[in-house]
């Protein structure tokens, strides 16, 4: 299976991501891949500006998939806030 193309959206944001002190780990299926903050994983996909989720990842949402679909970098900045107050 050839590996999608990584939009720059995606190539900022995961170096922002790793920049801060998560990890990342491509899948690039319905969605893009897994963040990882200590033995914590986020499922994540990087959307563009005005970018839709997939008839794929609307059923997965329906369903009540806990996902993340991050745009900005301020949008990392709070999940790791978010994950550090859990701790």
């Amino acid at each position: 299976m050839r590996a999608k193309r990584i939009d720059n959206t995606a190539t900022v944001l995961i170096a922002y991501a790793k920049s801060i002190g998560f990890d990342y780990v491509p899948i690039n299926d319905i969605i893009d891949g897994l963040l990882i903050f200590g033995q914590v994983v986020i499922i994540v996909d990087w959307k563009s500006k005005g970018g839709e989720l997939t008839p794929a990842q609307s059923r997965l949402v329906a369903r009540g998939v806990p996902m993340r679909f991050i745009q900005r970098p301020e949008q990392l900045d709070a999940l790791k806030v978010e994950l550090l107050r859990s701790l």
